[in-house]
């Protein structure tokens, strides 16, 4: 006799997802090592690149050491890329606030010269009164 919404098992259903389950891990596993070795030979390759080109993507040589350093099954890719954002953020929140700075050294200079043409500069005498001595 079964209860409504009971469902009905075989006697080793369960052996056979857990199987599944296991094989679909062990694949996908498989799968993820094979990307990382293949990501170690692209680093491989960056390897060859010199120093100029390595920058203009971002990256130095420590960097790819250390990427490659990490265990084979690991993808070195992941450490690559947060170096490569970290100083692309780095070089524009410098930029940011050279930009900033120039934007205050304009602004105090306008304030200098409005205050030259109003009139509020100090006072100079005037050249062409003569002067007598005595």
């Amino acid at each position: 006799m079964s209860f409504v919404g009971e469902v009905r098992r075989k006697p080793f259903s369960s052996f056979g997802t857990a199987a599944s389950g296991l094989l679909i891990a062990a694949l996908m596993g498989s799968i993820q090592f094979i990307k990382a070795v293949a990501r170690r030979r692209h680093i491989a390759q960056l390897g060859g690149f010199d120093d100029r080109m390595l920058r203009d993507i971002g990256l130095t040589r420590g960097d790819l050491l250390d990427a490659s350093s990490g265990p084979l099954w690991q993808d070195p890719t992941a450490v690559l890329v947060v170096r490569s954002v970290e100083r692309r953020a780095a070089r524009r929140s410098t930029m940011r606030e050279a930009l900033r700075e120039a934007a205050r050294q304009d602004a105090a200079g306008k304030a200098a010269r409005d205050r030259r043409s109003d009139g509020l500069s100090p006072v100079t005498p005037r050249q062409d009164t003569p002067v007598s001595c005595g």
